[in-house]
């Protein structure tokens, strides 16, 4: 018994020593952390944040891969499942994201494509697309449009914003605003990501 249970802690260790951590914040609404165990795959779970009620928060967890083409594409795929801790909303989907890199410094196109399902508007198709370039080395600027939720509901919008990026940490806050509706608001959010990776 002893035996296996030193055999068990050392694959255990050996698995973790090899293990990356993500941490991170989407649209300054939703928090998450993951790990990567594995060079391409990995899991995380995120949570809404500054919601007053708990029955009104929203959690989803996520299984995703990762890949790279050096020097000239790179991106993942998500898989996802969420809802509200009272039940009465949920949704689940696909999320591809491509980046491709025509100049690592002065043009980069990165698009997302997440065809999910919502509870409430049933299927929806989500798409991203945006223009990035950082031509002071750590720090650029991006624009694009997009439907994907900021929050819950899905917009038509453009997007602007300025991207810090080192190695480890990505820091993107930006301003969005609704291409057809006059009722959506104006969105100032950020985003971030913090990436130890082995």
């Amino acid at each position: 018994m002893k035996k296996i249970l030193i055999i068990i802690l050392l694959a255990l260790n050996f698995l973790f020593a090899q293990t990356s951590y993500v941490l991170g914040m989407r649209n300054s609404k939703y928090a998450y952390a993951g790990i990567q165990p594995f060079r391409n795959f990995g899991m995380a779970y995120e949570n809404s944040v500054f919601v007053q009620d708990v029955e009104l928060q929203y959690g989803r967890i996520a299984l995703f891969y990762v890949f790279e083409h050096f020097p000239y594409i790179a991106g993942s795929y998500a898989f996802f499942y969420g809802m509200r801790y009272n039940y009465d909303y949920y949704d689940f989907g696909a999320e591809l994201d491509v980046a491709y890199y025509v100049h690592p410094k002065y043009l980069q196109i990165k698009g997302v494509l997440q065809p999910r399902y919502d509870s409430d508007a049933k299927k929806m198709l989500g798409f991203s697309i945006l223009v990035k370039t950082m031509p002071f080395g750590e720090i650029g600027f991006f624009g694009g449009c997009k439907n994907l939720p900021e929050f819950r509901d899905v917009e038509r919008r453009l997007f602007a914003g300025l991207a810090f990026e080192t190695p480890r940490l990505k820091v993107t806050p930006e301003i969005s605003a609704p291409i057809s509706s006059s009722l959506a608001a104006t969105r100032v959010s950020v985003s971030f990501i913090y990436l130890n990776q082995l």
